[in-house]
């Protein structure tokens, strides 16, 4: 039969592969991707964990508080116009302070507080009251600058509106469908512009620079409709997100359905290990990328791999599972038939599919039931195959391996619990179970990873070293792990079994301490945190 020949349209055919969720099998839970179980004796500092606090919803709006007084404190200006250049300044105090005092005009006009240097504002022949209400003399009239209604006396007291830096003027009707607009289909909060018009330089005409400050939103949107009432709510809320949003040392935590955020303490370096974080839920994520905790691999290999995997997997497992490659020219052959005897359309070459020897195809003489050990070298493109799906597998499995014991984990502190309501335990003999299943899941995690460094091999990293700390590593997490599976929790309690256990956790915590130590060794003196991905492959298939 004629094989089919794969070189040219194989990977167009395959490399479109389901979502990633999917290929890699995680749990139908996602909140559990995110839970990390911190232990409280023998591990106590994650060595993965950066400074950081714990924000909850209320706890955000505190903090904002906080930093919007200090700034109050400093320039002395009104609480809505200090949130303005705060979110000017990115929320950051130190930068808002030095450039208030080099430049605080400048900063008030690029905040939206005040006029850009080159407009000017219109003529009015109003007054504004401190509320942003017009208030007129006599029988003048203010005329809306939208729909063009005119008003007078208590009328436009009570119907019209002017922002005070641009003396734009509107009535109350215009204003709140500019704020619906902007707060319910373009999503702000807080950069709503002013609506109206400036005269700039050159007498050209352009939009108005001003943002609409929340003390004049908040009046505007408490006397609105009552079916305009729910648009202040929303507004409060997305002034919230506006200052995590706005402010890079904060995030929200990645999890489905959690509100809480975190705030780190200075920078985090994504190139590092230290860059996981918890919110008060418990969820355990990388500060960075906004991934699961991925140390000892960095941000930007972790995308890489992700993307790989998305990319590569239903391909590679197609083709190992259905093609063979060529003896003489190394393109992968399809096996579309039952005869075994397959020719190469490529090199034209005839070999048998069972063992990939010469087939003599005019006589048909050929025997293959000995077996004889092929010593030829593997092609480069089967290679790199073969070195992706082994770190590829591995990487499965330990994540699989993860999954099933963080159940475990589950069982044993329900198991615990029951043991002390008993009274057969107290808490404190107890917990080195809890300690033992956390510190099982924190190195299953590790391993996890370590095939990810494992397959793009950075410059820095002593391979040799790597597999020989990341085998002891498998090797005590295994025997941990098997520990734990064969009996039941109530019998660790005993006390054979309760000194294996603290011993062989010791083990692991040792093990692990070890590769993280080296890694970062090797890391901090060479400082190479982005290999070149070609370079790095090529060494890791050297290798």
């Amino acid at each position: 039969m004629v094989g089919s020949d794969l070189s040219d349209n194989h990977e167009d055919e395959y490399s479109d592969a389901d979502d990633i969720a999917d290929e890699m099998d995680w749990p139908e839970d996602q909140d559990s991707v995110f839970k990390t179980q911190h232990t409280t004796g023998i591990y106590q500092v994650d060595r993965r964990l950066t400074p950081h606090t714990q924000l909850t919803a209320e706890s955000l709006e505190n903090e904002q508080s906080k930093v919007i007084k200090k700034v109050m404190e400093l320039t002395e200006l009104p609480s809505h116009t200090a949130r303005q250049i705060l979110q000017e300044m990115r929320w950051s105090f130190e930068a808002l302070a030095e450039r208030y005092y080099e430049d605080g005009e400048r900063l008030l006009s690029s905040a939206g507080a005040s006029l850009t240097s080159s407009a000017e504002a219109p003529t009015v022949s109003y007054q504004r009251s401190n509320s942003g209400c017009v208030v007129l003399s006599g029988g003048d009239e203010a005329q809306c600058q939208v729909c063009f209604d005119s008003m007078s006396g208590d009328e436009a007291s009570h119907n019209m509106t002017a922002l005070k830096q641009c003396g734009h003027m509107f009535c109350n009707s215009c204003w709140v469908r500019h704020l619906e607009i902007q707060i319910r289909d373009e999503g702000q909060a807080t950069r709503i512009h002013c609506p109206g018009e400036l005269v700039l330089e050159g007498g050209k005409r352009g939009k108005c620079n001003i943002l609409v400050d929340e003390e004049v939103v908040e009046r505007l949107l408490k006397g609105a409709e009552p079916e305009d009432l729910g648009l202040l709510d929303k507004y409060r809320k997305r002034l919230v997100e506006g200052y995590v949003n706005d402010n890079p040392s904060i995030k929200w935590c990645p999890a489905k359905h959690c509100t809480n955020a975190v705030q780190i303490e200075g920078a985090v370096d994504p190139t590092m290990f230290k860059t996981m974080v918890s919110c008060s839920s418990g969820h355990s994520f990388c500060f960075c990328c906004l991934e699961e905790p991925h140390a000892p691999a960095d941000c930007a290999d972790v995308k890489r791999w992700y993307q790989k995997c998305k990319d590569d997997s239903e391909t590679c497992n197609w083709l190992q599972a259905n093609t063979k490659d060529c003896p003489k020219c190394k393109v992968a052959i399809n096996k579309d038939g039952g005869c075994n005897h397959m020719h190469c359309k490529q090199c034209d070459m005839h070999f048998c599919w069972i063992c990939l020897g010469p087939f003599e195809h005019t006589t048909y003489q050929h025997t293959c039931n000995k077996y004889v050990e092929n010593e030829s070298a593997v092609n480069a493109s089967r290679a790199a195959l073969e070195r992706y799906m082994h770190h590829y597998e591995r990487f499965m499995n330990h994540a699989k391996s993860r999954s099933l014991e963080a159940k475990l984990h589950e069982t044993c502190l329900k198991k615990m619990e029951d043991m002390q309501q008993a009274g057969n335990k107290t808490f404190m003999e107890v917990q080195f179970i809890k300690e033992a299943t956390d510190i099982l899941i924190l190195a299953r995690q590790s391993l996890q990873w370590t095939y990810v460094v494992g397959y793009y091999g950075p410059s820095w990293l002593v391979r040799n070293i790597f597999e020989m700390n990341q085998r002891e590593l498998e090797g005590a997490t295994e025997r941990l792990s098997g520990m734990l599976e064969q009996e039941e929790p109530a019998k660790f309690c005993q006390e054979d079994h309760r000194v294996d256990i603290i011993n062989q956790k010791s083990q692991v915590k040792l093990r692990l301490d070890r590769l993280y130590d080296q890694l970062c060794d090797w890391r901090s003196s060479v400082m190479d945190p982005d290999p070149d991905p070609a370079g790095a492959a090529a060494a890791g298939a050297g290798a």
